[in-house]
């Protein structure tokens, strides 16, 4: 049973991987909500733009409406992109953290030696403290 530490370590390490990596995925999610408003907002601006010269300049109203349009497509990339970088973020952090649960219980199972094989074997076998009890009896 020498493996179960070095698996313990290893489940240690990946959860500690995998959770860094799920928060660098949720950082880089907040830099696309950020930039996802920012087109939102700039859309919204240009809409409004477009209303106020929608009467006095046809052809200005025309572009101002094919930029919102344009703005309102990056926009919804944008929406995808945040939506999968939310997900792989929770997926990591998961991860990271079942590794890291994994991990502890093993190097806690190998501490203590609660392993099932060892569990039988030490309830069969008197302890030491017992046998020295005993009078010398022959």
């Amino acid at each position: 049973m020498k493996w179960v530490p070095r698996l313990g370590a290893v489940l240690l390490v990946a959860g500690l991987i995998a959770g860094a990596l799920g928060v660098f995925a949720f950082s880089r999610a907040s830099e696309t909500a950020a930039r996802l408003d920012g087109h939102l907002q700039k859309a919204t601006e240009l809409l409004r733009e477009a209303e106020a010269v929608k009467e006095t300049e046809p052809e200005r109203y025309e572009e101002l409406r094919q930029d919102a349009d344009r703005r309102a497509g990056f926009a919804e990339s944008d929406q995808q992109e945040h939506s999968s970088q939310l997900q792989g973020g929770w997926i990591l952090a998961g991860a990271g953290g079942a590794g890291l649960v994994g991990g502890v219980v093993l190097l806690a199972l190998h501490r203590f030696r609660i392993m099932p094989r060892q569990a039988g074997r030490m309830a069969s076998r008197p302890s030491g403290k017992q046998a020295d009890m005993r009078p010398n009896a022959r």
